[in-house]
């Protein structure tokens, strides 16, 4: 999610019409300017932050239940090689979304009841902000939501590391709140080895965090090995769960390739039937949804989570949404237990 004067959805520390959210400054750090992905990703209205996606944490696998911060290792547990979370992810067993190598089930089946209940954030505020104490805040007050904060310090990890995001981290952390790191891919335009470059100071300047956000993630089918690779590598230097933010519906061939996708980053609620379609037949932890400029909707939420795994909704507009946290954010979280 990077600075921007016009541009897409979840709490990353810090979505357009269609748009991925960028978020160049972590601490104030405004909407992306929206580039366009292939399909229309955050264009002039904009969208949250670069277009990064919800922490994979822990879809409901046959055998395992979300774990309240981690994502889904390739067997269930949180660790080097599964969901992050300090406290431990979602265990997923075989037919469970989100394991090492993506997050459709199997080859892609859905649970028929699953009703995963989490939430992305794009935080982009300064950990000395007040924000960051309301996350943890509402986090304890409704334990069982699972909640992913997207840390962007610079668009990206900076080129040192903060002791202010190293404490407020650690804080977010200590409340079992998974962390991931914010990195802005350039619609696949940006090289390999500059993005690996990225998420290996993530893991020196951050260790906390338990995963990767890679914004501005390109919706084109061409590129899916670009970005299955940038997953592996992340996943193989500890940093086990991989959010995409294309911001818009994207190619299905996406699904395994990342753990969860953000598909719809823009202004006001989106219809739950355009939600549905062919991602009924994956787990609803591959996606998640971060409208901003919206008031909040207990009804849609309730509809929403059924077909997608994590929720956001951000009543702030732009130029930047993820500038500040919503003042419904403890409803928020009450409406996904």
């Amino acid at each position: 999610m990077k600075q921007v004067a016009a541009l897409l959805i979840v709490i990353a520390l810090a979505g357009g019409c269609g748009g991925s959210a960028h978020a160049p400054k972590g601490s104030g750090g405004a909407a992306g300017g929206g580039g366009a992905g292939a399909s229309g990703s955050a264009g002039a209205s904009g969208g949250a932050g670069a277009s990064g996606g919800a922490g994979a944490s822990g879809g409901a696998g046959a055998s395992g239940g979300a774990g309240a911060s981690g994502g889904a290792g390739a067997s269930g547990g949180a660790g080097a090689s599964g969901g992050a979370g300090a406290s431990g992810g979602a265990g997923v067993g075989a037919a469970g979304a989100a394991g090492a190598d993506g997050g459709a089930k199997e080859a892609g089946a859905a649970d028929a009841g699953s009703t995963a209940a989490g939430t992305i954030v794009p935080l982009y505020t300064d950990p000395s902000d007040a924000s960051w104490a309301a996350v943890v805040a509402a986090r304890a007050a409704h334990p069982t939501v699972k909640v992913v904060v997207i840390a962007n310090p610079n668009s990206g990890p900076g080129a040192s590391k903060s002791t202010a995001y190293t404490t407020g981290i650690a804080k977010l952390v200590a409340a079992d709140i998974q962390v991931i790191g914010y990195v802005a891919t350039g619609y696949a335009s940006h090289s390999l080895a500059s993005m690996e470059a990225e998420i290996d100071a993530w893991r020196s300047f951050y260790p906390q965090t338990s995963g990767i956000f890679f914004d501005e993630q390109s919706d084109k089918a061409a590129d899916v090995d670009y970005y299955r690779t940038l997953s592996q590598y992340a996943k193989g230097h500890g940093a086990p769960y991989t959010v995409g933010n294309p911001g818009t519906d994207t190619a299905e061939s996406y699904v395994g390739a990342l753990d969860t996708m953000l598909i719809y980053e823009s202004k006001g609620l989106p219809n739950v039937s355009t939600l549905g379609g062919w991602h009924a037949k994956y787990a609803p932890t591959n996606f998640g949804v971060i409208p901003y400029g919206a008031a909040f909707d207990g009804a849609f939420v309730k509809s929403a989570r059924k077909v997608v795994g994590f929720v956001y909704i951000q009543n702030d507009d732009l130029p930047n949404p993820w500038d500040t946290l919503p003042p419904f954010f403890g409803d928020l979280l009450a409406a996904l237990e």
